[in-house]
């Protein structure tokens, strides 16, 4: 049944497109028409995937490209993204979805939205999730951990230093990939009778490294916080800066840093 993908201008939702892709059905693309790389629409159509244009604030668009659509994926709530969009982002896209009879809604998340701790960026986060769990229809939030990828900007930003944030800090980075075969899982996911229609899922890669050992990982410099040019927005370093690993039962996916690390470095050459 046909599945919508937001946030396909970056990293993360492209990768949801592709793993859903991949499982035979329609998949949909929203995309900002200001945004997103040049010739991505044209990729997107010529690997069968449906592209709708406009922005997230655009109620009538979104509900006409969600029509008879069985899922939405929502994947604009980026690291990157400016938090005082997030929530009204997420109530535009769950008005829309309401409107067009969407079953279901698969929230892409961040560890930590639960526990924002003056973060604006979890804390909108947090305000999403809550949004999301009184909605009227299914819902999965994945909380994932620290994402990572090829045409990241924050990849790409830890691949030159670790930009202001604690070297110290723990986390278990997924690879965008791995996120985007969760979101697919979820999507598949059938619902038992009598199961409560809002899931809450933490995501992350399989082993536990410092941010400093990503960045190193990646080929970059792990500097100082103090002696840093801080490249990346406040939110986004206070984020890295958090030891933000999940529970040792939590779901775990199985590209390990090194191995991201190494395709990364494959398609800079």
């Amino acid at each position: 049944m046909p599945v919508l993908v937001t946030g396909v201008e970056r990293s993360a939702g492209r990768a949801c497109v592709r793993a859903l892709a991949r499982t035979g059905g329609e998949v949909r693309a929203y995309l900002d028409p200001l945004a997103g790389a040049d010739g991505l629409v044209p990729r997107l159509r010529a690997s069968g995937v449906k592209v709708a244009r406009g922005t997230l604030d655009d109620e009538g668009t979104l509900e006409l490209a969600l029509a008879e659509a069985h899922t939405v994926v929502h994947a604009a709530a980026d690291l990157m993204a400016a938090p005082d969009t997030l929530l009204d982002d997420a109530a535009t896209v769950l008005s829309a979805a309401l409107g067009a009879g969407v079953r279901r809604l698969v929230l892409v998340s961040h560890l930590g939205a639960d526990d924002a701790r003056d973060n604006p960026w979890l804390a909108a986060l947090g305000d999403v999730e809550a949004l999301v769990a009184d909605a009227p229809l299914e819902t999965v939030t994945l909380r994932r951990t620290l994402t990572y990828g090829l045409d990241d900007a924050v990849t790409a930003a830890l691949g030159q230093s670790t930009g202001g944030a604690q070297p110290d800090a723990l986390h278990m980075p997924i690879w965008v990939d791995d996120l985007a075969a969760g979101v697919a899982a979820a999507d598949a996911r059938d619902r038992a009778a009598g199961v409560l229609p809002h899931l809450v899922v933490v995501l992350g890669g399989p082993q536990l490294v410092s941010l400093g050992e990503l960045v190193a990982l990646l080929g970059g410099q792990v500097v100082e916080p103090a002696v840093a040019d801080r490249t990346l927005p406040a939110h986004v370093i206070d984020v890295l800066s958090r030891d933000l690993a999940p529970p040792l039962d939590a779901p775990s996916a199985g590209t390990s840093p090194e191995r991201g690390a190494a395709v990364i470095r494959e398609h800079a050459t």
